[in-house]
């Protein structure tokens, strides 16, 4: 008996959630047929925005544009990037300055100053891309981009891959401290090689797990100057750069300056990135201050200033660069020969045959004399004025050991380019040659095809002589290295002391101060002496009155 009135109020209980739950179902229909309106009226007004985007050149414009198409909220401003005000003009002599009469009051406001610029401390750290113009009322005139200190995510570039390239002018990006990752800074070396014109790369302050900043100095590259300070790049991303610079088949014809301050490159490490200098004939600028660098490394870079011996994959690669050049494999001395024909008798074959053909030659010079006197009788060694030179290169081919054909395929292009330079001038004879005529070609060659010398087995090439800095100060570099440092130095001067540049003029400056040894060691103060003529910003010592005065005595 109890039980049922509880049975009725359950039941009423019931019924109320029942009409709450109708009145809550109609809401939510009507909730969602307006929904549905306005979901269909937003996609009919961002049709529009789906179309892709072509970029015009004007870069603040395309980037803003493309972060409203990506939805992001707060877009860092474009702005120009600021500079130092300049100095004030002098004042006009002419002009009289009034002294006030009467003193200033204290209550006037100094005028600002003219020595920097100052901006709101919230305006200072908000998010910017800051851009400098090659004309400031051109806005597709866009030649650098600056990024500090705020993060470029996978949107950001999403971004850059669509405004770098199509702003024809950039030549230099510098993103310090974006945080990139291995994702980002592989596209990151991918927009850059869309870039047509662009030059200079620095990515100070981005340490990246994988290292992969070689992706940016392939054989392909334009890239001319790049900075990697700060970037805790390892021995891991020091061997991937050292065989981006050169390895025995592919070589980066383009970087000429490369910054790796402040690393954690070690001996191992820097030993990749002299290896990288054996076959690269570009680079002019190494620094790698500030690592752990020691002797091990000191040596290594030593060898690759002096010369080296050729490993067996640069061997076989040499043997092919010169069968298809078709010049002989190695130049050697008789003593050499003989050397080499003690430890192998079967060699004496081909000993006779290079015998046989510098014989003919001599012959072929022998002739070519008495042609030359026959010509001077009859008068026409005015007129063939043009052939002697010639003569003269093909003499120099045969003392460097190239082969005839080699030697007349070069010479037939030569006189083929003077012929069409002299035939183009009126009133000049067909022996009449201004320098202007015969410009000097400069060309990379290959290290390979340079002039070897067999010692003890080993084939030696003289070391890289295109680099002219070096710097690998605040190091841990003792006396050995700095003594084999100083060899390879006394190396390239005995070079240039004979003439010999042909591979370059070799280091001008080098520096190596604040490493392992006293300031006052003996390797140390010779290497500062070489060094200071060397150096092209190098200006003598004044002399003082007293030793003009002697100079001039002893010269009379």
């Amino acid at each position: 008996m109890t039980d049922r009135p509880e049975s009725r109020l359950s039941g009423k209980e019931l019924f109320k959630s029942a009409a709450k739950k109708v009145k809550m179902g109609k809401k939510l229909e009507r909730v969602m047929k307006g929904d549905r309106s306005a979901t269909s009226a937003t996609s009919h007004d961002t049709s529009d925005v789906d179309e892709p985007y072509s970029c015009t050149g004007d870069f603040e414009a395309d980037y803003t544009e493309l972060c409203n198409r990506a939805g992001l909220m707060e877009i860092p401003k474009v702005v120009p990037r600021p500079h130092r005000p300049g100095p004030p003009p002098p004042p006009d002599p002419k002009e009289k300055v009034e002294e006030p009469t009467s003193p200033v009051p204290s209550e006037q406001e100094e005028p600002p100053p003219t020595t920097y610029t100052t901006s709101d401390k919230f305006d200072y750290f908000k998010p910017k891309v800051q851009v400098e113009l090659e004309k400031p009322e051109d806005k597709k005139s866009m030649t650098e981009v600056y990024i500090r200190g705020w993060k470029v995510d996978q949107k950001y570039i999403d971004i850059f891959k669509q405004c770098f390239p199509a702003a024809d002018k950039l030549h230099t990006i510098d993103f310090w401290n974006v945080g990139l990752t291995d994702n980002t800074l592989a596209q990151f070396a991918a927009v850059a090689s869309q870039c047509l014109n662009l030059r200079t790369v620095k990515l100070d302050g981005n340490p990246v797990p994988g290292e992969g900043f070689h992706q940016l100095i392939g054989e392909d590259s334009m890239i001319v100057s790049m900075s990697l300070r700060s970037c805790k790049i390892t021995d891991k991303g020091a061997e991937l750069i050292g065989k981006a610079l050169s390895t025995a088949k592919t070589r980066n014809q383009s970087l000429c300056a490369l910054n790796l301050n402040s690393n954690m490159i070690t001996d191992a490490g820097a030993c990749y990135i002299a290896n990288g200098l054996r076959m690269n004939r570009t680079l002019l600028v190494l620094s790698i201050a500030n690592n752990a660098i020691g002797d091990e490394a000191a040596k290594k870079f030593g060898e690759v200033l002096s010369r080296f011996s050729l490993t067996h994959e640069e061997v076989v690669e040499r043997r092919k660069v010169l069968s298809e050049k078709g010049a002989p494999d190695v130049r050697r001395s008789p003593i050499s020969r003989r050397a080499e024909s003690r430890d192998r008798p079967g060699s004496q074959s081909s000993r006779s045959q290079l015998d046989k053909s510098m014989a003919k030659s001599g012959r072929a010079s022998s002739k070519a004399k008495k042609d030359k006197k026959e010509d001077d009788k009859k008068g026409k060694g005015k007129d063939d004025k043009w052939k002697k030179e010639p003569q003269r290169g093909a003499s120099k081919a045969n003392s460097l050991g190239f082969t005839s054909e080699l030697q007349t395929e070069t010479l037939g292009k030569a006189s083929k380019g003077k012929g069409r330079q002299s035939g183009g001038k009126k009133g000049q004879g067909a022996g009449s040659i201004t320098e202007a005529e015969t410009p000097d070609i400069l060309e990379i060659i290959n290290p390979l095809l340079e002039e070897a010398e067999r010692v003890d087995g080993e084939l030696l090439i003289p070391g890289n002589r295109a680099l002219i800095n070096l710097n690998i100060s605040r190091n841990r570099i003792g006396e050995a290295g700095l003594k084999s440092l100083l060899k390879g130095i006394q190396y390239q001067i005995t070079l240039t002391t004979l003439g010999s540049r042909s591979g370059g003029t070799g280091l001008m400056r080098l520096s190596v101060q604040k490493n392992s040894f006293p300031l006052n060691h003996e390797s140390y103060l010779k290497m500062q002496e070489l060094m200071m003529t060397r150096d092209p910003l190098y200006k003598p010592p004044s002399k003082t009155p007293d030793e003009e005065s002697t100079s001039q005595a002893t010269g009379s």
